[in-house]
């Protein structure tokens, strides 16, 4: 298949390029061309290096978006609306689009985005380092809203929330994972599903409907703050047992 990767110079961008390029057509996406087409190099001499295929190319992100079968918007969630209405006329009713974005906040938390946010305190000396939480959107998750912005016959699964980015990245660590996949359509789902076992270790767990991302993408700041606050599990992730 052919993926264009939005965001794709950004760390899971990067981790998704590193993983896919092996098997498929991959299109790192961003605003800048230069910038896109400087990363799909560095990502190709990676895998070169470690003697692995590689298909990576770069593009700004409307072109990549012209080119591709499965859209992945990698991008930080204040950058979504911009991008989506850029990249909209670009879209088309054969693609399929993955949403990993994740409504994310240091240090305050919401019970929704209607109440006045809770100060978390953290004592920077004795956990060094910031606390995440997860700013509820209104609709109740990124891909509710995303959803909302694509087109009527475009398709949208959200997943990927509970992976480490950098881990995408580490070749020397086998994965042993499960990664949640929330979609409305099977079909869409499974080229997802698909794209999950395309990364040896890890295995699609199907967790429901759209609805269900607003479960799965608070996972992303626990797993954050997890790895954070405890050394050991500094690449945390979800198994299913």
């Amino acid at each position: 298949m052919k993926i264009a990767i939005l965001g794709g110079t950004g760390n899971i961008g990067k981790g998704f390029a590193l993983r896919w390029g092996q098997k498929h057509d991959v299109i790192v996406g961003s605003r800048d061309k230069d910038r896109a087409e400087a990363a799909a190099a560095e990502y190709t001499a990676f895998l070169k290096e470690r003697s692995l295929p590689s298909s990576i190319r770069g593009d700004e992100n409307k072109a990549a978006t012209e080119a591709a079968d499965v859209v992945v918007i990698a991008i930080r969630y204040d950058q979504v609306p911009e991008t989506l209405s850029y990249i909209k006329p670009a879209l088309c009713n054969n693609q399929v689009v993955l949403s990993v974005v994740v409504p994310m906040i240091k240090d305050r938390c919401y019970l929704n985005m209607a109440t006045d946010s809770i100060k978390i305190e953290v004592d920077p000396e004795e956990y060094n380092a910031d606390y995440f939480c997860y700013a509820v959107p209104q609709s109740g998750s990124a891909a509710k809203e995303i959803q909302a912005m694509l087109p009527n016959s475009v398709d949208l699964v959200a997943s990927f929330h509970n992976v480490s980015a950098k881990r995408l990245e580490d070749f020397d660590q086998p994965f042993n994972l499960d990664i949640a996949v929330c979609g409305n359509n099977k079909q869409t789902k499974d080229v997802i599903m698909q794209l999950v076992c395309d990364i040896p270790g890890l295995n699609p767990v199907d967790v429901g409907p759209l609805e269900a991302a607003a479960l799965t993408e608070p996972i992303t700041p626990l797993l954050l703050n997890v790895a954070k606050m405890n050394k050991a599990l500094r690449h945390a992730g979800v198994k299913f047992v």
